[in-house]
């Protein structure tokens, strides 16, 4: 994960949470269609729509997966935000977690920002206003929504991109000069880079097997996986979402620990909670102009037995109004609200 400066998350929860309330909807329930007659079953009767960018989630191979989104209109509403106010810095994860997804969010589109392939996504970007979402994953900044691939392709050529690999529907380039690589395909934009820290990441490889997913010739995480596919169906989409999720029986503590900030001035992800878990999905709104918050997280755990609704209770919330904990088998859902105040000095 990023590390991020503290300064950029008071930049966000100063005034940029007002204008999320213009770009995110907040609903009763987890906004799925849950049936609530089916509230004493197990965690494996959970049914509800998958987030519009499921299609596109790939399989990797790793234990631990971990994603977020925000849509671009709310994304785009942020980094205009200039003179947005100093806010507290979120200590609750119910906050906290969302926050550090908008700013990675906005990381990548500043990177978007500075590419050679800009102008021809902009040109070729044919989503409807207020459709297209921003996703994170796999180590993969993906636009979501509808562009003229052939259009793209021809673009990003006369911009000095090479053909790393072509198929019918998508087609994966680099660029010489920044080690950028782009996919993209009928339904997604997707680029990376090489990773500063020497890991073996390939970012080739990783924005082929997204925009090979996204395009339907790789079966996306969700088919393969009832656990994620359930976990994703549960939660709530709109506004900022975070997702963490692991195919074993609970988290092991890389995970738990992963973008850990090591200075004083960092932001980081605060999993700690979930330890025994093995899904969390979270997600972060805005109802009014007054930056009234409302926050909701599902977490999984591989049998009842393991549920730790103490530690949850114990560490989520803690800076809301009201806050409601529900058990149900090996699941809990939590759902929060905060005061507008919140997010002011």
């Amino acid at each position: 994960m990023t590390e991020f400066r503290r300064r950029k998350a008071l930049h966000l929860l100063g005034g940029g949470m007002a204008f999320l309330a213009g770009c995110s909807e907040t609903s009763d329930g987890n906004g799925n269609g849950t049936d609530e007659s089916d509230s004493n079953n197990t965690s494996d009767s959970i049914e509800g729509d998958l987030p519009p960018y499921a299609s596109m989630l790939p399989m990797n191979d790793r234990s631990a997966y971990f994603y977020g989104a925000i849509d671009v209109e709310t994304m785009s509403t942020l980094l205009n935000d200039e003179g947005a106010e100093a806010g507290a810095e979120p200590t609750d994860p119910l906050v906290g977690n969302p926050v550090i997804v908008a700013l990675l969010c906005s990381f990548g589109l500043q990177q978007l920002g500075t590419s050679a392939g800009l102008g021809a996504y902009t040109d070729h970007n044919e989503t409807a206003d207020g459709e297209e979402q921003f996703v994170y994953a796999d180590g993969v900044y993906a636009l979501v929504g509808s562009y003229d691939r052939d259009g793209l392709a021809t673009a990003l050529e006369a911009a000095g991109y090479t053909a790393e690999s072509e198929a019918d529907a998508y087609a994966v380039y680099t660029d010489g000069e920044s080690d950028e690589v782009v996919g993209v395909s009928d339904d997604v934009y997707a680029y990376s880079y090489p990773n500063e820290s020497g890991s073996a990441f390939d970012p080739v490889t990783a924005v082929e097997r997204t925009v090979a997913t996204a395009a339907g010739d790789r079966t996306p995480k969700h088919e393969d996986d009832d656990g994620f596919d359930r976990l994703l169906r549960a939660g709530e989409n709109s506004g900022i979402t975070s997702c963490l999720y692991t195919d074993g029986d609970e988290f092991d503590a890389d995970s738990l620990s992963s973008g850990r900030a090591t200075d004083e001035d960092g932001l980081q992800f605060e999993f700690d909670a979930f330890k025994g878990a093995n899904g969390v999905h979270q997600q972060l709104a805005v109802t009014d102009t007054d930056a009234a918050a409302t926050a909701s997280a599902v977490v999984t755990y591989s049998s009842e037995d393991q549920v730790d609704e103490a530690r949850l209770e114990s560490s989520l919330g803690t800076e809301a109004e009201a806050v409601d904990f529900v058990t149900t088998a090996s699941s809990v859902e939590i759902d929060a609200e905060y005061s507008g105040e919140f997010a002011r000095e």
